[in-house]
C-alpha cells in the first residue's frame, strides 16, 4: 500500500508540471518534428523526443495555433 501511494503521489506532482517544450520556440519545434518525420532509423531515446515534438504540436494545434 505504501508503494501504491508513492507511486500515486510522484503523478500527481508530474501531472502538475508543466512540458518543458512549451518554452519552445514555433520554428525550433517545427524543424524537430520535421526530422523526426524524414528520420527512417530512430533509436528508442530519439523516438521518445519524437514523440514528445508530436504531443506538443497538437497541443498547440488543439489551442488553435498551427505550427508543425
Amino acid at each position: 500500500m505504501r508503494a501504491y501511494t508513492a507511486a500515486l503521489t510522484v503523478l500527481l506532482v508530474l501531472a502538475g508540471c508543466s512540458s518543458p517544450f512549451e518554452d519552445m520556440p514555433d520554428d525550433e519545434l517545427s524543424d524537430k518534428a520535421y526530422r523526426c518525420t524524414i528520420t527512417t532509423d530512430q533509436s528508442p531515446g530519439f523516438a521518445i523526443r519524437c514523440d514528445n515534438y508530436r504531443r506538443e504540436c497538437d497541443r498547440r494545434r488543439d489551442a488553435g495555433h498551427f505550427v508543425c
